[in-house]
């Protein structure tokens, strides 16, 4: 019998330990492996995000360097986060000691990690806008530098690429409107949110291996990206090294371009004392989007000892694109993209929103051109029957969706799960 690799080994105790989580490791692994990848000049950033209690943490901690194990080389964990700490201007540190305590350089070539990234996600919209345009600056991979009245003019006028892994409840829609005024850098991955049976609590509550668990995992983790990195050091593999065919090479370019139409801002009029969705703005530049999905699914391809993407490559790369539009329409694509078509009566249960929101998800999710609308009627005094609802077919545009092999597991499944 051949021995277990490592990769096995990670697959082997995910699966049994953690039920739904192994994409979702997965995932994290190919940020880490596309670190390997040459010529790297944005960092490539992750974030899980999930209803509280489902599994973000549990996946970000197996990643965390275990002592002794040797991963701190290459990850960085950071529990509490604020955008400021990359470049400091604290009043209550000298300038000479500054250096010492600024976050940018110490996450050079490494993964920083984050397990709880919520709070930097709510708040104020000025706090937030200050937030998001020191990550834009950051996430352009060419260093950052500031300006306070205490410190004068400090930080890093230098290429600084990293990647990073984070966690994060579900983000209000807020923030994903303003992301896209200030120019995303961020893909999300959505983990399932699965309710368990009371056959599979009860079993948890009699288990005393949570503890086992975290510490197997955790191991088999760090083990793998440790023996991962000695043979596939930090920035040395040559990207062309791993092979993207024709085929995974367009669907990576789809997927691109839906992503880019689909997290769009949508503007809202006041209409009959009611806010209703009007226009879509302009969708931003695929390129980015190209590079960053490339990056992803030659590193998934390196963690699985190939060299050239194939579908399963892509099966994650979809899987982040669609994770990464608002939450809300994620559920309508998913469903578009099996049946072809969505009315607001089935919306309503699917979001589980009232009919007056669903219809609004429809009509944005039509201003977006993820499908085409076709509005029902209102009863009136004169017909007291039923509305007809509104329908909403799933545009010319997007009917490769529907095409897919496996595209219930591509689109409709929440990482992994059916």
């Amino acid at each position: 019998m051949s021995a277990e690799s490592p990769l096995e080994r990670v697959k082997r105790l995910v699966g049994g330990y953690y039920k739904g989580l192994l994409p979702a490791v997965e995932c994290g692994l190919a940020v880490f492996g596309c670190m390997s990848l040459r010529g790297r000049t944005r960092p490539l950033s992750t974030i899980l995000e999930t209803t509280s209690g489902y599994g973000k943490s549990a996946v970000t901690q197996m990643f965390f360097p275990a002592a002794e194990s040797g991963l701190n080389q290459h990850a960085y964990r950071c529990d509490k986060f604020t955008p400021k700490a990359f470049v400091s201007h604290s009043a209550n540190v000298s300038q000479d000691k500054l250096a010492a305590i600024d976050l940018l350089p110490q996450i050079k070539d490494k993964v920083l990690l984050t397990k709880e990234l919520a709070p930097i996600f709510r708040g104020r919209e000025e706090e937030l806008k200050d937030t998001f345009s020191i990550l834009i600056a950051v996430l352009d991979g060419k260093g950052f530098s500031s300006n306070s009245g205490v410190h004068g003019k400090r930080g890093y006028e230098e290429n600084i690429v990293f990647n990073w892994l984070g966690a994060t409840t579900p983000l209000p829609r807020g923030t994903h409107r303003l992301m896209y005024q200030l120019g995303t850098r961020l893909l999300f991955f959505e983990v399932p949110s699965v309710a368990p049976s009371d056959r599979e609590l009860l079993e948890y509550t009699k288990s005393e291996c949570a503890s086992q668990a975290e510490t197997e995992c955790q191991e088999a983790v760090n083990n793998f990206l440790v023996a991962f990195f000695k043979n596939f050091p930090i920035g040395e593999l040559p990207p062309e090294a791993i092979e993207i065919p024709h085929g995974p090479a367009k669907e990576i370019t789809r997927w691109a371009r839906f992503l880019a139409n689909a997290r769009r801002e949508v503007s809202y009029e006041r209409k009959d004392n009611d806010y209703t969705p009007v226009a879509a703005g302009m969708p931003e530049g695929p390129w980015k989007l190209i590079n960053y999905f490339k990056e992803l699914a030659r590193g998934h391809a390196l963690i699985h000892e190939r060299l050239e993407v194939n579908a399963e490559d892509i099966k994650l790369v979809a899987h982040v694109a669609v994770s990464s539009i608002p939450g809300h329409l994620r559920p309508i694509v998913r469903k578009l993209s099996v049946d072809g078509q969505l009315n607001s009566t089935e919306c309503t249960a699917l979001c589980r929103v009232s009919r007056p929101t669903a219809r609004k998800y429809l009509l944005e999710a039509s201003l977006l051109e993820i499908g085409d609308l076709k509005k029902g009627e209102f009863a009136s005094f004169a017909n007291l029957g039923e509305s007809t609802p509104d329908v909403l077919q799933l545009s010319e545009s997007l009917r490769w969706l529907r095409t897919l092999k496996g595209k219930r597991r591509v689109c409709v499944a929440v990482a992994g799960g059916e």
